[in-house]
């Protein structure tokens, strides 16, 4: 098992195959190994979704309960990290 690595909104993490920014680090005990991440899908468009730690694998990985995410572009709150995400990594 591997610790959760401490992450902060602006962070660029790995998840599956794609980079991330984070968007939302959640402080309720019981959502601790969850966030909200924004990434950007096959068709060019910026997606939010939650993601959580797996101490198994020791990787953030998309939760599997049916969330597909949203269009971060719609979404006031998000655009600064829309731009980061737009802006690159490096």
């Amino acid at each position: 098992m591997k610790e959760k690595p401490e992450v902060k909104e602006k962070d660029w993490i790995r998840v599956g195959m794609r980079d991330a920014v984070v968007c939302r680090v959640y402080s309720n005990e019981e959502l601790t190994d969850m966030i909200e991440i924004v990434f950007i899908d096959d068709r060019n468009r910026a997606i939010n979704i939650k993601v959580i730690w797996n101490k198994e694998s020791g990787k953030w990985e998309f939760l599997q309960d049916g969330d597909l995410g949203g269009y971060a572009d719609k979404y006031d709150r998000l655009r600064e990290y829309v731009r980061i995400l737009r802006s690159g990594k490096y």
